[in-house]
């Protein structure tokens, strides 16, 4: 009997430990619940501008307000939108799947008034200047311990954005489609202060004047010399986050007022 006993407090203290470790890290496969974020349209728009640096207050009301830079005839700049846009990270460890989810993605779209479309059969129309970003500190898994260890990981505080520049769209729609066309998108993405050359398919539809950008792509950690730093009984454990990472996303926006 006491050697039953002995194992049956063996069986347990394995138990806890690994439950400790689920609510560490969140864990689980990934679920349907939902969000703990904010949908408020005035929330997101706050942190969409407020994510890049702010000029002292003082230099604000010295100085003239900045003109835009005036696009050529024909072009229109699209910005995005404070609501409807979304992106979730997607990995993998050697207990089970994680993900963590963003509803913040800000940046523009310069593009001639006929784009998409017109980007299927001239190549001057495939480069227009395109620049997003997603704030590190935006994405949540639900579980703040996860969000801390992530935001340690990719140094939030140095880089606070994961940004992407497009250096052109290869079309792989047909001429003429319209409605949603796809293309393959090359550009430069940004990760904890490393940039690489990336390749994703897109699709990119115009609605009602509005633009929608639906796009995925894997990574990996290693890409951007991201190191995930477990602590406490995850280090203990000797649990691993795998490489593989897996970025989608859909990105809303419309014709800035001219």
């Amino acid at each position: 009997m006491k050697t039953s006993n002995h194992k049956n407090t063996i069986t347990l203290k394995t138990f806890a430990g690994l439950f400790a470790l689920a609510l560490f890290l969140g864990c689980g496969k990934p679920s349907e619940e939902k969000s703990t974020q904010t949908n408020a349209p005035a929330a997101q728009a706050a942190a969409l501008a407020a994510v890049p640096a702010a000029a002292p207050a003082a230099a604000v009301e010295a100085a003239p307000a900045a003109e835009a830079p005036k696009l050529a005839p024909g072009m229109v700049r699209y910005e995005a939108l404070p609501t409807g846009s979304y992106s979730k990270i997607e990995g993998d460890s050697t207990l089970h799947e994680w993900k963590m989810e963003s509803k913040i993605l800000g940046g523009s779209i310069e593009a001639d008034e006929k784009f998409p479309e017109s980007a299927l059969a001239d190549a001057k129309a495939a480069k227009p200047v395109v620049y997003s970003f997603m704030p590190v500190k935006s994405f949540k898994s639900g579980t703040k311990k996860m969000d801390d260890v992530m935001q340690d990981s990719m140094n939030a505080t140095a880089h606070p954005k994961i940004e992407y520049r497009l250096i052109e769209l290869k079309p792989k729609s047909p001429a003429g489609t319209t409605g949603a066309t796809q293309f393959e998108a090359i550009g430069s993405l940004t990760i904890s202060g490393v940039t690489i050359t990336n390749t994703m398919p897109v699709t990119i539809e115009k609605k009602d004047g509005k633009l929608k950008v639906n796009g995925s792509t894997p990574l990996k950690l290693s890409d951007f010399n991201v190191t995930i730093k477990l602590t406490g009984i995850a280090s203990l454990m000797n649990l691993k986050v795998k490489d593989d990472l897996k970025i989608t996303f859909e990105w809303a926006l419309a014709p800035k007022a001219n």
